[in-house]
């Protein structure tokens, strides 16, 4: 008799635990806990029959199925709460291997991995735990991690966002003179591998150049940068943000430019939109605010120049801040403007929001039918991104570098 009810209590807590890993899990291991999920509800269900058969009544069943379920849930809150403690990035001691060389020039990205991968979420989801940025029920954490597998599923194909970290990775090497024995320029991820510490402490260079490629100057970019310092027991020289350079809100008024004939530009409107962080992490993120706030004050600038109404160019947000990109397009819409073009202006590659949610975020808008709205890509593997990058790794260690 006793077994029976045991068997009902485990077979429940472990469902839960199933359950919790069939939503966050990646590739094959998802299905095969939804399978051992699933075996563990119909071993329960056979422990509610055992005792329905020894007691000769239904009752003791129906108690054992919500005694099941109890302990199922049980299972679920302690899988989720350990969820964050057990999906760790590895730290910069348990990367092996060396790099060997004098001069190392990393470029920090905060791009997506190609596939759906829980510790890229669980480290974003700490930072924002742990800043108070935003309240986290463990219950619904298992549900976070699934919308981003459902998400990544989405794309019907791999991120591209890597693949353009790389290319310009690729692009800023071919700029540089200097022999690749002394020079190693090499790509390193936030809240993911290859992480900065991990890269810093396998090369032990000499001198170490920090190109940050995304919110440069942000929260998740500090804290890389912080723990890449540690561990290499030294400073890394971090140039000037990409947004500081003219070059870059030249050609941002040129991308917008290409795609608004000369005699449409008094009646179209421009919607400059970024990321956005968490209001938590304002203080930490000065720089970051600063630089992109310059940047976009900087392009509004141009364009006005170019004959685009004041008003007919705003600054929006995909997430954390406002406006929201939906309200910025209404906005135009409302005050006149026939054309709109929506631009990514501070976001360089592309990401889950720009690829799934702008679209979103224009039909959310329910512009009038004689409203046309062009969405401009990212600024991917761009020529002046490129130069920018390599110069400011040249000057950082005297180079020289090739002119495109």
């Amino acid at each position: 008799m006793s077994i029976l009810w045991v068997a009902a209590a485990t077979f429940g807590f472990f469902a839960g635990l199933c359950l919790v890993v069939g939503l966050v899990a990646p590739g094959p291991l998802s299905p095969a806990a939804v399978v051992a999920c699933v075996l563990c509800c119909l071993g329960a269900a056979w422990s509610s029959a055992g005792l329905a058969a020894l007691y000769g009544s239904y009752a003791p069943a129906i108690a054992s199925v919500f005694f099941s379920a109890a302990t199922c849930f049980i299972g679920y809150r302690i899988a989720a709460s350990l969820l964050l403690d057990v999906l760790t990035v590895p730290s910069a001691s348990s990367v092996q291997g060396t790099l060997a060389s004098d001069k190392l020039a990393v470029i920090l990205a905060d791009a997506e991995p190609h596939r759906y991968d829980p510790y890229v979420p669980a480290a974003r989801l700490k930072r924002i735990e742990r800043t108070d940025a935003a309240t986290l029920s463990t219950g619904v954490l298992p549900l976070v991690f699934l919308a981003e597998r459902v998400r990544y599923r989405a794309l019907r194909g791999p991120h591209p966002a890597r693949y353009i970290v790389e290319a310009v990775t690729d692009a800023v090497r071919s700029r540089l003179h200097e022999p690749l024995a002394d020079l190693a320029v090499e790509v390193a991820y936030v809240d993911s591998s290859p992480n900065l510490a991990s890269l810093v402490a396998r090369a032990r260079p000499r001198s170490v150049v920090l190109i940050e490629l995304g919110a440069s100057g942000s929260l998740p970019f500090l804290e890389a940068r912080l723990e890449a310092e540690r561990a290499a027991a030294s400073y890394l020289t971090c140039p000037p943000s990409v947004w500081r350079d003219e070059r870059m809100a030249l050609r941002l008024r040129d991308r917008i430019l290409d795609r608004v004939p000369e005699d449409t530009r008094a009646s179209t409107g421009v919607a400059l939109f970024g990321s956005g962080i968490p209001d938590a992490w304002h203080a930490q993120s000065a720089s970051w605010l600063e630089d992109e706030t310059y940047f976009l004050t900087r392009a509004t600038v141009l364009l006005e120049e170019a004959g685009l109404p004041a008003q007919a160019i705003r600054h929006a947000w995909l997430d954390w801040q406002e406006p929201s990109l939906a309200e910025a397009i209404r906005h135009l819409a409302a005050t006149g403007s026939d054309r709109i073009v929506v631009c990514p202006a501070t976001i360089l590659y592309p990401d889950l929001s720009t690829m799934l949610d702008v679209s979103r975020d224009v039909r959310d808008a329910r512009l009038p039918e004689h409203v046309q709205v062009t969405v401009l890509p990212p600024w991917g593997d761009d020529e002046v991104l490129v130069e920018i990058l390599a110069s400011r790794i040249a000057d950082a260690f005297g180079l020289e570098t090739t002119v495109a």
